[in-house]
């Protein structure tokens, strides 16, 4: 034994000058992490992903699990959801809350949305996710609630709607629905969502038991400036695919 410590698994080389390319490994692995971590996403959740500065995006076909994509489900649409990269490829309809807050946030790259059992449960309170814990402190002040109509998001205007209610945060809990967060870089989308479930088990669990007793807003403040940031979202992406390759190895060398 060498006492290296693997950081990384070995995962497809590809053309490190390709950007596409890399975006699109990374959009792929993604979705295979988002469905180990257990956010059920069936057929009407979607995560999306694009280059910076652009006004393209990459997703995946319609009416697949997050847990089925392979990289030849995966293509890339323009923002009013014409697909530019197949025909007669099936496109969520509903991807406009992506291309709205696209629009209106260059700085996010990638937006994820997902069913999350427990941020569900909570949203159908009525309560937002409280930061009760240090792991989920880099929540704190990055959560809004979107209270929805019960209505499918079509058009562009609930996703307008959504994206002027998110304004500078990342993270928002739709009510009775799910959760939605945005980001600049896939591996911060993928974390915050799996904080955001973390947090909202952890406020249940809490509510059921007695009156909830949060951290001061300083503790908050000082260890969201330690984990809100892209070094430590890095480290967090590679523990997540060194546990997809070794629960899905072949995902690794599509």
């Amino acid at each position: 034994m060498s006492g290296q410590i693997v950081r990384m698994p070995e995962v497809r080389q590809i053309d490190p000058d390709d950007p596409v390319a890399q975006l699109r490994q990374e959009l792929l692995f993604a979705f295979h992490v988002v469905d180990m971590l257990g956010q059920p996403s069936g057929m009407g959740s979607h995560l999306t992903a694009r280059l910076p500065g652009t006004e393209t995006f990459f997703f995946h076909v319609h009416n697949f699990g997050f847990g089925e994509v392979t990289p030849n489900l995966i293509h890339e649409a323009d923002f009013e959801l014409n697909c530019l990269s197949g025909d007669n490829v099936d496109i969520n309809p509903t991807l406009h809350i992506h291309t709205r807050i696209y629009k209106a946030r260059p700085d996010i790259t990638c937006v994820l949305h997902t069913h999350a059992k427990h941020v569900t449960a909570l949203s159908a309170t009525g309560e937002n996710i409280r930061v009760l814990t240090q792991g989920g402190a880099r929540l704190y002040d990055e959560c809004v609630l979107f209270d929805e109509d019960d209505g499918v998001a079509l058009g562009k205007e609930p996703g307008s709607a959504m994206a002027k209610a998110l304004g500078e945060r990342s993270c928002m809990v739709l009510k009775n629905h799910g959760l939605l967060t945005a980001a600049p870089s896939i591996p911060a989308a993928v974390i915050l969502a799996d904080a955001m479930e973390k947090e909202a088990e952890m406020q249940l669990m809490a509510m059921a038991a007695g009156a909830l007793s949060p951290p001061s807003a300083e503790g908050s403040k000082r260890t969201k400036e330690y984990l809100f940031n892209e070094r430590m979202f890095g480290r967090g992406w590679t523990f997540l695919l060194r546990q997809l390759a070794a629960k899905n190895p072949d995902v690794m060398k599509m």
